[in-house]
């Protein structure tokens, strides 16, 4: 409860509250909006489309560990028409981010939901084994992970022009490799 905000502790220490998620996805034609609940939120200037428990998270875990974890978000009860529409917006490496929200008895928001999960899309598949219900799987990457990528970066004078335009400091550096250079000598 580090990150949460003094409003959102004193409802969940206090008894009675409901927690819902909400998922803000980037896909190839847009961003999409929605959360665990019922109906339509609206927060942070956005419309919220609520789709219950069609939609399911595995568990977001944190750890003092500085680790990357993922998450699979599930997408249930979705037509073939969705399964198609999914596969032409699915694109590797577009962010998804998992808010945690408080609401009080009448419903209303408790303060602004935080993040529990920033990443990026790793895998998405589709699992038509009931042909009748097939549902979505999105795998998303914790943004540490990028860390761990390698970087393949080279000291090339086009390289160098990439980070600084008209920086000629490196153009020399290819005919090097083939210079022979004697040390000591007449």
């Amino acid at each position: 409860m580090r990150s949460l905000t003094a409003a959102m502790q004193s409802a969940i220490t206090g008894g009675s509250v409901t927690l819902a998620l909400l998922f803000q996805a980037s896909f190839t034609s847009g961003t999409v909006y929605v959360w665990t609940g019922i109906g339509n939120l609206n927060w942070n200037g956005q419309i919220w489309q609520g789709i219950g428990t069609l939609i399911g998270f595995d568990r977001v875990d944190e750890t003092d560990d500085v680790k990357a974890q993922s998450v699979v978000l599930t997408v249930k009860g979705v037509s073939p028409a969705d399964v198609s529409t999914a596969l032409g917006e699915l694109a590797n490496g577009q962010a998804g981010l998992i808010y945690l929200a408080c609401f009080d008895n009448a419903g209303n928001l408790l303060a602004s939901p935080r993040v529990i999960f920033r990443g990026r899309l790793d895998v998405g598949e589709i699992d038509d084994s009931n042909p009748q219900s097939p549902q979505i799987n999105l795998t998303y990457e914790h943004e540490l992970v990028d860390l761990e990528r390698p970087r393949e970066w080279r000291f090339t004078h086009q390289q160098q022009q990439q980070l600084y335009p008209g920086d000629n400091g490196l153009q020399y550096v290819a005919g090097l490799q083939d210079v022979e250079i004697t040390w000591g000598q007449n």
